[in-house]
């Protein structure tokens, strides 16, 4: 059967499988050490908790400067190749960080580390998009996302009991072991659809971001920006309502994201954008609504469900939504669009919650927070109707 066929007819194909493969080993290999390399930087290495945090969150800055770039590689190079690069830049950063003894050193290293995660997440889904058919987009996305989900829920615990049994110089090999596994997964794959179809000699301005994008990537955005926010102030929260087991919230929130994102993207593909999108962003307002409101730990476990479904049916929805509207041969600059914007929500997310917080304290100004997260949503759900109306998706 030929690759035009395999893509056209069958979602569960070999390429398709292999593709899976690897994003599971990056995304293992990137939640395995990042759970821990603060604590190993300020035990081991001898770095201040300030300039921890500033190594730790240069992975998304270098992510953020990359990205732009991301597309155009994705677009123009062969993405087995590419990804093979992405899995050789990685590996080459974690086995850094096994033997780094030098603040500059490690800082270098977590540098090379992030452009080859950010040149991976667009190369991944660019090049699993070749082998899903476009009837069934939402649902071979939604598969892909798994990999993260899985990865968040189990790869921190790993790392937790390797550094425990045996060093943290174990837990940095074994996450660049995963990447090498990537790579030669990636030997074995061999499709005409992975190479680009033309030679462009010039490059655009939209060959680096993809202006038409904006609507799918603009919601998405809105979305990492609310999990930059909860993920940075949901425990300070649950400290000051005296709610205890609030790691719950992330495992509640996981276990139903897994279950939730290959039903949403089957749901897409037979209904369309509109009917998942849509009413997603509401619930997700809602989920907010809820959370501000919370008093005890069950209200706590209903935010989170209602978030999981509410973002785990609109993400992958709009992530395949933008692919289809602006074509398979553009899916690398659409995909690195999408995550550009969610960079920059995942970064400022953070920043402007704790700026609200720092003029409204206490109770009051996590309300005021999460209520602004609600309402920015429903800004959000009000920008895709009309966008969606004027483009007449369906």
């Amino acid at each position: 059967m030929s690759n035009t066929t395999e893509v056209r007819d069958k979602l569960w194909n070999r390429n398709y499988i292999m593709v899976l493969l690897v994003c599971t080993l990056s995304a293992f290999s990137f939640y395995t050490n990042q759970t821990i390399l603060s604590k190993h930087l300020t035990t081991d290495v001898g770095a201040s908790m300030t300039l921890a945090g500033t190594i730790v969150g240069l992975f998304s800055l270098t992510s953020l400067f990359c990205r732009p770039f991301c597309g155009i590689m994705a677009d123009r190079m062969n993405k087995i190749v590419l990804m093979m690069i992405s899995n050789i830049l990685m590996t080459i950063g974690l086995i850094g960080f096994a033997f780094a003894r030098s603040i500059p050193l490690f800082i270098a290293m977590r540098i090379i580390n992030g452009i080859g995660f950010a040149i991976g997440s667009t190369a991944q889904v660019a090049l699993c998009t070749c082998f899903i058919p476009k009837n069934r987009m939402g649902e071979g996305i939604g598969y892909m996302g798994l990999s993260m989900v899985l990865a968040s829920a189990a790869a921190p615990g790993l790392g937790i009991a390797i550094s425990q049994a045996i060093s943290m110089k174990a837990v940095f090999l074994a996450s660049a072991a995963m990447p090498i596994v990537g790579c030669f997964i990636l030997l074995f794959m061999h499709s005409d659809a992975a190479r680009p179809k033309n030679e462009k000699q010039r490059i655009r301005f939209e060959d680096i971001l993809e202006w038409r994008a904006w609507a799918f990537s603009l919601c998405g955005g809105m979305f990492s920006l609310i999990n930059g926010i909860i993920n940075a102030y949901i425990v300070l929260y649950s400290d000051l309502r005296g709610i205890a087991d609030i790691s719950l919230y992330f495992t509640i929130y996981a276990v139903c994201l897994f279950f939730i994102r290959p039903l949403s993207g089957k749901l897409m593909d037979k209904k369309g954008i509109r009917m998942t999108v849509l009413p997603a962003m509401l619930l997700t307002a809602l989920s907010m609504v809820v959370l501000a409101r919370s008093t005890s730990f069950v209200m706590i476990l209903l935010s989170a469900i209602l978030r999981a479904v509410g973002q785990g049916t609109a993400q992958p929805s709009l992530q395949a939504g933008c692919i289809n509207y602006i074509g398979r041969d553009r899916s690398g600059v659409a995909t690195s669009t999408y995550y550009l914007f969610g960079d920059v929500g995942q970064g400022t997310g953070p920043m402007l919650g704790g700026i609200l917080l720092e003029a409204v304290a206490g109770i009051r100004g996590y309300q005021l927070l999460f209520y602004a997260c609600a309402a920015l949503l429903v800004l959000g759900f009000i920008i895709f109707e009309v966008f969606s109306r004027r483009k007449a998706l369906r």
